[in-house]
């Protein structure tokens, strides 16, 4: 929805803080194109820019409080802003307007940080309290909105994304070299890390407090799961599925009725994004719902006439974004060096183009992600569930043999893939633990072979550095776990935190379209979390609770579908539209000018691709995105593509 940046500037001359607030900003034009203000508070200098969502009046920012000590800059939305607003009438607090804005500056001012327990929403903020000086950081829950952080001579710089706060003069510039080991295996720079030495984002469900050059964190919030042993007492089938489905229709509708705005869906025929445009359809039966898939050349990969049969079964306005092998080269020549932060997730070229088609028709999209980590609908979790059932009979080391035996028996046609992938992944994650499996089987690199793709100086650097150290952090004191559930744990800790979020804010927000994820709802988080395994997933049947209560909503072949997830034609891509940039991206003088990778390694890896031998087309991809965002950093043009210059036409008062 917005973009935002900010400083310490202690004895700073003003034209020079609001130049340099300026700067920062114009990397962040296309999350906020509908103005900008700028405030100094005490010490520390805001800037923000705003994509209008919900205009009440007195809610623009830098937004100060009524008392003057507190300011907010503020990305996303709270939806139970009137519901916390009457709660501050209650306490004697009179709201200048309507605003979330508002709201949350003037609850904090009342309650402190404890106020965090009562939001619902998606949301990063800096706030600055002039009564003690202090800076205070914070992210939603889920992670759904970004907050980059460093420190500055005067004390800290902070914004939206990576690309704005190295437009900071003191920020640092260096690639984070330990951080490029977790990259090549999680295909993501994980929270607390940044690609940039120095640079760190704010966990999910955490706040950071920066006082008297000191820098404190305190988690407010964590995933917590039912023990294994302790959900005997819990909700029966029917009970549990009244419960999910009131919760999940008031997710939906939250995220429909805070906004006078007209949403669509970004609807791809699968289940998820399938229930969710059925219950936005209902909200609004006398409204037209605009629905948004994409249709791929390459049959393979083309879920289109699903999301068509569910737009002719809803009656929604759907539009279809075509997709070729050329647009998809063309979003990353056109915008993967101006990523403030490599990802290596390919689905994120499909997002941007059907994302850039929806914002000619609305502001906002409803989407379906987080069904997958929060009702274990991943083929992987089906595949945990079989480990945790089939070594009750076989010894490890014999279930492996065994399936690597199925795996070289069944044919390799596209229609046998799902099979042949969910073996797979169970052969290579026996010996590893369950929160490490799914990102093991699905990594770029495995940890095993980065020695060989890194230089020797980019190997020293990783020496000793676990990629999983978060999952570790997010599993203590919940001992009494499934392996299913600790795998869920892994799942949410940096796939879904750190790739599918950050992917949809990225894909949505470089055209100013905001995405919002009902499934994502902390109230409905929390119950899905309370719930036993059997409840999400049933037999080798994931999602169960949503099919039970979507068979109501859908085309029958909808609810049983089998989940394809949004593909990429990548090792076609590589072969074909975008050989000349993989050729010239990763050249051995290209590499060497880099540092990091070894051009032998990286040769060998393109010649095995290209001449068909195998595949690596994961391997190269997570390469050459980095590779391109290196070029950029390096040659110091950190914001390629980037609109006009956001003039700071607003300026927010104040005495401190």
């Amino acid at each position: 929805m917005c973009g935002y940046v900010g400083f310490s500037d202690i004895d700073g001359e003003l034209q020079r803080s609001r130049a340099t607030a300026e700067h920062m900003l114009t990397a962040l034009a296309h999350r906020g194109p509908d103005g900008a203000g700028w405030c100094r508070h005490g010490g520390i200098t805001m800037a923000h820019c705003a994509l209008t969502f919900v205009d009440p009046g007195g809610g623009a920012q830098p937004f100060v409080s009524a008392s003057g000590s507190t300011a907010l800059v503020f990305n996303g939305e709270i939806y139970n802003h009137a519901e916390l607003r009457d709660e501050l009438r209650a306490a004697g607090v009179r709201p200048r307007g309507g605003s979330d804005t508002e709201v949350l500056v003037e609850l904090y001012e009342l309650r402190g940080m404890r106020m965090l327990d009562r939001l619902r929403g998606m949301y990063s903020f800096v706030l600055h309290d002039a009564r003690d000086d202090t800076t205070v950081l914070v992210r939603d829950p889920m992670g759904k909105k970004p907050l980059y952080y460093t420190r500055v001579p005067d004390g800290i710089a902070f914004a939206s994304e990576l690309t704005a706060l190295l437009r900071h003069p003191s920020a640092p510039t260096a690639p984070d070299i330990g951080a490029l080991a977790d990259y090549l295996v999680l295909r993501a720079f994980c929270a607390p890390a940044s690609a940039v030495s120095g640079v760190r984002k704010v966990r999910p469900g955490t706040y950071v407090t920066h006082r008297r050059g000191k820098l404190t964190e305190s988690e407010f919030w964590r995933p917590r799961l039912a023990p294994a042993g302790g959900t005997r007492g819990g909700p029966r089938h029917r009970e549990a599925a009244e419960r999910f489905e009131d919760l999940f229709r008031t997710a939906v509708a939250r995220r429909v009725t805070s906004t006078d705005r007209r949403l669509g869906v970004l609807l791809s025929g699968g289940l998820d994004s399938s229930a969710v445009a059925a219950v936005a359809r209902e909200l609004h039966p006398d409204r037209t719902l605009p629905t948004f898939g994409a249709a791929f050349e390459h049959p393979d990969f083309d879920e289109s006439a699903h999301a068509r049969k569910v737009a002719r079964h809803l009656g929604t306005e759907h539009h279809v974004v075509r997709i070729t092998g050329g647009d998809l080269a063309g979003v990353v020549e056109s915008e993967f060096a101006a990523l403030d932060e490599p990802l290596a997730d390919p689905s994120l070229l499909p997002t941007r183009l059907v994302c850039r088609a929806a914002r000619e028709h609305v502001r906002g999209v409803l989407t379906g992600d987080g069904a997958d980590e929060l009702l274990l609908g991943y083929r992987y979790f089906q595949a945990e569930r079989a480990i945790e059932l089939l070594t009750r009979v076989l010894p490890p080391h014999r279930l492996e043999g065994l399936l690597r035996l199925l795996i070289r028996r069944l044919p390799t046609r596209s229609g046998n893939l799902p099979v042949t992938a969910a073996l797979g992944l169970l052969a290579r994650g026996m010996k590893a633990a369950p929160e490490h499996r799914f990102h093991l089987s699905t990594a770029p690199f495995g940890p095993g072979e980065l020695a060989r793709v890194l230089t020797p100086e980019a190997r020293a650097e990783s020496i000793g550095r676990d990629p999983f150290a978060e999952v570790a952090r997010l599993l203590g004191g919940q001992p009494d776990l499934t392996g299913v559930q600790r795998g869920q744990i892994g799942v949410v800790a940096h796939f879904l935190r750190d790739v599918i979020l950050t992917k949809t804010d990225r894909g949505g927000m470089r055209s100013a379209l905001e995405l919002r994820s009902p499934f994502l709802d902390l109230d409905l988080v929390e119950y899905g979390n309370s719930l036993p395994v059997a409840l999400k997933l049933r037999g080798l049947t994931g999602k169960y609770l949503l099919r039970e209560v979507a068979a109501e909503w859908l085309p029958r072949s909808i609810v049983r579908r089998t989940k394809l997830g949004f593909r990429v034609p990548l090792a076609d891509l590589l072969r074909g539209e975008l050989r000349q940039l993989l050729g010239d991206t990763l050249s051995p003088t290209a590499l060497r000018a880099g540092g990091l990778f070894d051009a032998g390694a990286v040769g060998l890896l393109i010649e095995d691709h290209l001449t068909g031998r195998r595949d690596t087309s994961g391997k190269l991809w997570a390469l050459l995105v980095h590779q391109l965002w290196l070029g950029n950093l390096t040659t110091g043009r950190r914001a390629i593509n980037v609109p006009a210059r956001p003039a700071l036409t607003r300026e927010t008062h104040s005495d401190h």
